[in-house]
């Protein structure tokens, strides 16, 4: 142990310094958890719109076919013609 009073009032204020800064990143890496876990909220909202979108035109598309399956080769469709049917 040493004897020099000076040498442990450095240590102690060195120490309380660390501890300080180790302090505040432990409340920063907090917001940063925080702000993780916003923009994984805005990825899942914006991933459940345009999944619901793209569902609303695949099952749009699915029933235009549905509705045209029983039409005769060559006549128009009601789902197909307002569609763009024909133009290929």
């Amino acid at each position: 142990m040493p004897s020099n009073p000076t040498v442990l009032v450095r240590a102690r204020s060195a120490l309380a310094s660390r501890a300080r800064r180790a302090a505040a990143r432990g409340r920063d890496s907090g917001a940063s958890a925080l702000e993780w876990a916003i923009i994984a909220a805005v990825v899942v909202v914006a991933a459940s719109v345009i999944g619901g979108v793209v569902f609303n035109i695949v099952q749009s598309k699915g029933n235009d076919l549905r509705e045209c399956a029983n039409v005769a080769v060559g006549s128009a469709c009601a789902g197909g013609s307002a569609s763009g049917a024909g133009t290929r």
